[in-house]
């Protein structure tokens, strides 16, 4: 399928909904939700899906709680209220929920964030983590996939927690500041770029993540 871009509405949209962040605003500009975001929304995740299925064989559900995420905020344990993201949040991993690796995008009114691993592991995924990153030939494999995702760019590590290696590992290890993570990713954030804007939409953001996908690829090997 084919997808010829964002409309420019849909950062106009977003930096509104940024400054007018309550119910009465966003229902008053529902159709400009539906519209710039929703539908377009899912167009762009049926043209993308097939090039990120390419890299990995990841979900990509043209729909509200497939890939496309909901933009209500979960503000229950939170003491910001606002309800609403002011982003467009899309989400493609292995399998269903939090805990699959893959790879992530943030549209946002002035810049876009991209990710590729998981936000967050399971115990058993922890588990299998750590005996990775301490094992020489994974944890050698896991540096050459980060140095690899830096063709994309600048790019961040995410997933760090802890303040100190966990018990029974060696906090003189090699690859010990691996072992403060509890999730793992690769990410890189850049001003909105000119081509979602039009019919090279796809293809920007399909090549950044094959640059960032060597990242994808390592965690996936290890924790599915």
């Amino acid at each position: 399928m084919s997808f010829d871009g964002f409309s420019r509405e849909l950062p106009k949209f977003l930096a509104k909904l940024a400054k007018n962040n309550d119910r009465d605003w966003f229902e008053a500009n529902r159709d400009s939700y539906e519209t710039h975001y929703v539908e377009a929304a899912k167009q762009f995740v049926s043209a993308l899906g097939p090039e990120l299925q390419k890299l990995a064989p990841v979900l990509a559900e043209p729909r509200i709680n497939g890939a496309i995420m909901r933009i209500n905020r979960d503000v229950r344990f939170s003491k910001d209220k606002r309800p609403y993201k002011d982003g467009l949040h899309l989400m493609f991993t292995e399998k269903k929920g939090r805990e699959g690796a893959g790879f992530g995008l943030r549209i946002g009114a002035r810049d876009i964030d991209l990710m590729a691993g998981c936000f967050g592991f399971s115990p058993a995924q922890l588990a299998a983590y750590r005996a990775a990153v301490i094992d020489p030939k994974r944890g050698k494999a896991l540096r050459a996939a980060f140095e690899k995702a830096t063709k994309a760019g600048e790019i961040e590590i995410g997933g760090g927690h802890y303040k100190r290696v966990p018990r029974g590992f060696d906090a003189d290890h090699p690859n010990a500041n691996w072992l403060l993570h509890n999730g793992l990713w690769a990410g890189i954030s850049e001003p909105l770029p000119d081509s979602l804007f039009g019919s090279g939409a796809v293809r920007c953001i399909a090549q950044r993540f094959k640059y960032l996908a060597p990242v994808q690829r390592w965690v996936s090997d290890v924790v599915s």
